[in-house]
């Protein structure tokens, strides 16, 4: 399987579900990596600050130890890191105790780095009120390391005594402000996840409405013409029926043209009966969705190019930088390539938003040839941070629906650190009905 880029056209050789668990394997190999390394990395360090590595240290009866004693603590806390995500505080009073016992017992034992790490993680998920517990309990070591750096001095002046307390305490409280970053980031990003599942949801319910009403639009007109033909060719077969009679089958072809009609008739009804109950569900149920990226237009309405200078506005208020470019000769498009273009752009800037978050960087591509239109839509993340993939489920679906509809063909997948989706749409859509067999430029022969 490949992927290639070709003149704005993106190939994809793996379908998006395996695009998604690729990514995620990739990212939860490197978040372990990161884990191990930082436990290790502070393992060491406090290996170094309790003697262990350098010789031996004094305890505050005068008496010389080998530094090797404190070997199996060291080694206890670097245990406890490795659960630190499953049991936060108690591994962070675990190894601040330990911490502390060793500090009680050597002058110039500073084994702090593993409390740091300890820190972090018990203060970046949970409540602010248990965060600033954890910062709490982290700071009880301040005091025993102010007093180690002042035994180490024969004479100490209260400079002494002020720099070791101000700088120890800057390096924990760095500790904890770095993990209530991340504890507020994670919780804005839950809320707006949940605020954009709700949205999702409303305006997919309204999107239901909207195509019920195009296709009740749609059916109602071919079922009337039928029946109009229908009633038509049966008021001619009554006439020639007076010209002959007796030909038998003149009634039967009469019969079948009222049958026509009749159930014509029916459907009809049928069909204004399930407009009727989905309004009365609107009505009483789902209202159109507040967040629709074109909240100017009815849900009836049938959106096309001329509406998406409007459709990015609304993202770019939520903190997308959005950006349209368009070359070639414009065209008049049928009004149903136009409103596949359109929710082409619509689904992508809202898995944007969703995947990517605030600041990512979206460009739409609205390219004109002679009988085709391509519409790419390329998103990135800010600070070159790669973000989720799009779920393979109905939003992408759907769209590979929508455009086969028109005679189009739909792409989307992975181009380095952008998420890429494409659709050619023909100018005009084919008059046998059906989605259109042939790929995008570019995908011959991939499988």
């Amino acid at each position: 399987m490949t992927s290639d880029t070709m003149e704005g056209v993106v190939v994809t050789g793996a379908a998006p579900e395996e695009q998604l668990r690729r990514t995620r394997q990739r990212w939860q190999r490197v978040g372990r990596a990161a884990n191990i390394t930082a436990v290790l990395t502070a393992g060491v360090l406090d290996l170094a600050t309790t003697g262990v590595i350098f010789g031996s240290l004094k305890t505050f009866g005068g008496a010389e130890i080998s530094g090797l004693v404190n070997l199996p603590a060291v080694v206890i806390m670097v245990a406890l890191l490795f659960v630190r995500t499953r049991f936060p505080m108690p591994v962070l009073v675990a190894t601040t105790v330990i911490s502390l016992v060793i500090m009680s017992i050597f002058t110039t034992a500073q084994p702090l780095f593993c409390v740091l790490v300890a820190l972090h993680a018990a203060s970046r998920r949970g409540s602010l009120r248990r965060s600033l517990l954890a910062l709490g309990i982290a700071l009880t070591t301040v005091p025993m390391v102010v007093l180690a750096v002042h035994r180490s001095y024969d004479d100490p002046t209260p400079l002494d005594w002020i720099f070791p307390g101000v700088f120890f305490t800057v390096v924990v409280m760095t500790a904890w402000g770095v993990a209530t970053r991340d504890r507020l980031s994670h919780e804005r990003n839950r809320d707006l996840q949940g605020e954009i599942d709700v949205r999702a949801e409303e305006a997919a319910h309204a999107e239901r409405h909207r195509i019920a009403r195009e296709l009740h639009d749609i059916v109602a007109h071919s079922v009337s013409a039928m029946m109009m033909q229908a009633a038509g060719a049966r008021a001619m077969s009554q006439s020639v029926a007076k010209d002959a009679p007796d030909d038998a089958r003149l009634d039967t072809v009469q019969r079948a043209l009222g049958t026509i009609e009749s159930t014509g008739a029916q459907s009809m009804r049928e069909l204004h009966r399930l407009l009727g109950a989905l309004r009365e569900d609107q009505i009483h149920g789902h209202q159109p969705s507040s967040l629709d990226l074109d909240p100017e237009h009815s849900p009836s309405a049938q959106p096309g190019l001329d509406d998406i200078d409007a459709l990015v506005e609304v993202p770019r208020s939520s903190g997308l930088i959005v950006e349209v470019h368009r070359s070639g000769h414009a065209q008049t498009v049928d009004p149903s390539v136009g409103a596949a273009a359109y929710r082409v752009v619509q689904e992508s800037l809202t898995n944007a938003l969703k995947h990517a978050g605030r600041g990512a960087l979206v460009d739409v591509y609205l390219a004109w040839q002679d009988t085709e239109l391509q519409v790419q839509v390329r998103s990135r993340a800010s600070h070159g941070m790669r973000p989720a993939t799009p779920n393979g489920g109905t939003g992408l679906r759907g769209l590979r629906e929508r455009v086969g509809l028109v005679g189009g063909s739909f792409e989307a997948g992975w181009s380095g650190e952008e998420f890429i989706n494409t659709a050619v749409l023909p100018v005009r859509p084919p008059t046998s009905g059906g989605p259109a067999e042939r790929r995008a430029p570019g995908t011959a022969g991939r499988e």
